[in-house]
């Protein structure tokens, strides 16, 4: 005679989470804190570097905004993931088929976001340690378009979308990015200059 214990719908969508959405989900945490620290951190680099041209200053903006967008990218992320959660288990209360994210995978996502941003960081910052800011910041840019041409590439693959289309959109936004902080530094650098 069997004693199974019969499980809810809702302890049984728990249990049965399909581990292909899992790695997806683990990889949405990471590529928001690449994408978004690529675009940020990018911003902030070229910003600071137009306006002032000061190696400390660039610094002092990128690291200080860096963990900032970091901690927020992770902390938003944390709390979409819970917040969509919680809708799953509500759709599954109410009988409807949904797979649940565990407090695993909401946690997870929040730490791969701000890792991932804290790599960007990093990433974008090595060039200037090592070269003049002129050519630091031009081969930042290009360390950024990169990362999102991959990422792009990536997620097309992810998405059956077309690879280099997903890719050049990726890029592209994020020379949009660079142009329009290139701009505003400009501005800023305009106004430094006048007072």
């Amino acid at each position: 005679m069997s004693t199974e214990i019969p499980l809810s719908k809702l302890n049984r969508a728990l249990l049965n989470a399909d581990t292909t959405l899992k790695a997806i989900e683990g990889f949405q945490g990471a590529a928001f804190g690449l994408a978004d620290g690529v675009i940020c951190i990018l911003g902030m680099i070229i910003g600071a570097a137009v306006a002032t041209w000061d190696l400390k200053i660039i610094f002092v903006a990128a690291i200080t905004g860096g963990l900032a967008d970091a901690l927020g990218n992770s902390i938003g992320f944390y709390l979409s993931e819970l917040s969509e959660r919680g809708a799953q288990i509500n759709t599954v209360e109410r009988g409807g088929n949904s797979s649940i994210h565990s407090i695993r995978e909401v946690i997870m996502s929040g730490v791969f976001s701000f890792m991932a941003t804290v790599f960007v960081l990093a990433l974008l910052l090595i060039p200037f340690t090592l070269l003049d800011i002129a050519v630091a910041l031009i081969t930042a840019a290009v360390e950024g378009i990169i990362v999102l041409f991959v990422l792009g590439i990536y997620v097309g693959k992810l998405s059956s979308e077309s690879l280099v289309r997903t890719a050049m959109k990726y890029a592209l936004l994020g020379i949009v990015g660079a142009i329009f902080s290139y701009l505003v530094g400009d501005l800023l650098r305009i106004w430094l200059l006048s007072i």
